[in-house]
């Protein structure tokens, strides 16, 4: 109990030298919104599939899976060229990706012109640009302070989690059966644009400071 103790301690007072470092709030953030709009996505998909599409759970279920589909393939690639186009390019590309998506899907749907491969299409842009940005974010998130990785990684994963419970509650309150495909599109659209920004940001601080920040 005093190891784990201490080691809490230790892990709290170096939280200050993380809360300092704008490229972690940024790296950090990117991870967040990512992983926010693929929850968002499977808050909302099963009242858009039942309103909407009639879909059966059976086929919710395959409709659900495939924004991991999506992520596989994003990550595949990743892991194939990151090495060659750089952490940050690969970061920007897949949010990119992740906000196309979803605006093409509610730009078809205010159109006139949504349908069940509209939705379900968008959501594996996300899973597919989630697959190119995290693994590079994550690692950016630990690169900030090397000596502390281990903290940044579990700041940053608490962070994910608490953003993740909002915006699944916030889903859940947003969505209804009249607007369902349009809610959940936009919340995808509005975290895929949040995380975007987040890079982007990294990218700014970076060209103003290309050595490791102190803050």
């Amino acid at each position: 109990n005093q190891t784990r103790a201490a080691t809490f301690g230790k892990q709290m007072r170096e939280y200050p030298q993380l809360f300092t470092s704008r490229r972690f709030w940024g790296y950090a953030l990117c991870v967040a919104f990512s992983v926010g709009g693929f929850f968002s996505f499977i808050t909302g998909a099963p009242l858009v599939a039942a309103a909407w599409f009639d879909l059966s759970p059976a086929m919710l279920g395959l409709g659900i899976g495939i924004i991991t589909g999506g992520f596989m393939v994003g990550s595949f690639i990743t892991g194939r060229i990151a090495g060659r186009i750089g952490m940050i390019p690969m970061i920007i590309a897949g949010r990119s990706v992740a906000v196309a998506g979803p605006l093409a899907g509610l730009a078809l749907f205010l159109a006139g012109q949504g349908n069940l491969w509209v939705f379900f299409g968008a959501a594996i842009f996300v899973g597919f640009g989630n697959g190119l940005t995290l693994a590079n974010a994550n690692a950016g998130v630990m690169s900030v302070r090397p000596q502390l990785a281990g903290s940044a990684s579990g700041l940053s994963g608490a962070m994910t989690v608490a953003l993740g419970a909002v915006l699944t509650s916030a889903t859940g309150a947003v969505v209804s059966a009249q607007n369902a495909p349009f809610a959940v599109l936009g919340m995808m659209l509005g975290t895929g644009v949040l995380g975007l920004a987040s890079a982007l940001y990294v990218r700014w601080v970076d060209l103003r400071d290309p050595l490791p920040d102190a803050g």
